[in-house]
Order: structure tokens, then C-alpha cells, then sequence
């Protein structure tokens, strides 16, 4: 009878695999990703069929992580300029705390070994992310789609974190700027 795969070894693969992909992309070799992780190559495929099945594992964590880490805590009650703000404040927060987790992340994002059933489910994670940016942004934004607010979002979001890896003693002022920032360029 097999043996029941251990939730700890699969972590540590995963984990092992964020740190990796983070540094080489998605060429890391899964032999440098189980030798990190503390198994043997033959027990990676045990717990993912293939590289890609363990990269898209890796997407779905990490996309998880973060859509969870943006709605989780908003206050009930907040006018939606601050219900977006303390998003935004997510998160600005947890990507730079998190640089090496982002980068991946950032990897696996504009890799073709992700597919589109994966990149389906990882746009799932955020739904309510979007549904929660959508009421927030009711009454203040004209004619932009939420595609578009996303994709400026994501582009201050960029500018805001090069900003603090420059001087992190100013993560604070340089997270505000950026959202007031991105509040003035999708207001009316």
C-alpha cells in the first residue's frame, strides 16, 4: 500500500519552486527544485505529474496568497475611496514584503507554461477583489473598464514598490502617493 503524501513535503516543494523560479525563471530544473526542497526528483513527480503541473501548482499558490492577502480585513463601513485605499494598501504591503514571492509570481505570469485552465482558475481567486473594486468604484469612474482600472492599478502598483526598494524609510509616504496617484488617474 502507498503511503499518503505528506502537506509538508508538498510545501516545501512549492516553496522551493517560488524561491527558484523567482532567481531562473521557469527554466529551473525541477533536480535544483527537489534538492532545495529536500526530496528526491522521483518524489516531486510523486506529489505534480510534470514541471508543468508543478508550475502551475506554483501560479495557483501564489495567486491565491495574493488575491487573499488584498480583500482580507476591509472594514466594514468605508466610504469606497478608503475601501480602496486599504486594498491598495494590501497590496502595496505585501508586495514588497514579500519580493521574492512577487517576483515569482511575476515569472510564472508571462510564462506559456501556464495555461489558460490555470490562468482561468488564478482570475477566479479574484473575484472578490473585483466585485468589492467594482462597488467601491461606482459613481467615480466613467466609461473604464475594470480591465483598464486593473491594468493601471498594477502599473503604479510597479512604479510605487521601485519607489520603496529605493528608500524603503519612505514606504509609507511613497504607498500613499502612489494611491493618490492612481485614485486622480481613473477619477472623473
Amino acid at each position: 500500500m502507498a503511503r499518503p503524501l505528506s502537506e509538508d513535503k508538498k510545501d516545501a516543494i512549492l516553496a522551493a519552486a517560488i524561491e527558484l523560479v523567482a532567481v531562473m525563471g521557469t527554466g529551473a530544473p525541477t533536480a535544483k527544485i527537489a534538492r532545495r526542497a529536500g526530496v528526491a526528483e522521483g518524489t516531486l513527480f510523486k506529489y505534480f505529474p510534470d514541471k508543468d503541473a508543478l508550475l502551475a501548482a506554483t501560479f495557483l499558490d501564489l495567486e491565491g496568497e495574493l488575491a487573499k492577502a488584498l480583500v482580507a480585513g476591509v472594514p466594514a463601513g468605508l466610504a469606497p475611496k478608503e475601501r480602496i485605499r486599504h486594498i491598495w494598501n494590501r497590496l502595496i504591503d505585501w508586495s514588497a514584503g514579500n519580493p521574492t514571492r512577487l517576483k515569482a509570481l511575476r515569472q510564472l505570469k508571462v510564462s506559456d507554461r501556464i495555461g489558460p485552465e490555470s490562468r482561468r482558475c488564478g482570475e477566479a481567486f479574484f473575484a472578490d477583489f473585483k466585485a468589492l473594486l467594482d462597488e467601491a468604484l461606482a459613481g467615480h469612474v466613467e466609461r473604464l473598464s475594470i480591465d483598464f482600472i486593473g491594468a493601471v492599478l498594477t502599473a503604479l502598483a510597479e512604479i510605487t514598490l521601485d519607489f520603496i526598494a529605493r528608500d524603503p524609510g519612505r514606504h509609507d509616504h511613497h504607498r500613499a502617493i502612489g494611491f493618490d496617484t492612481f485614485w486622480r488617474a481613473i477619477g472623473r
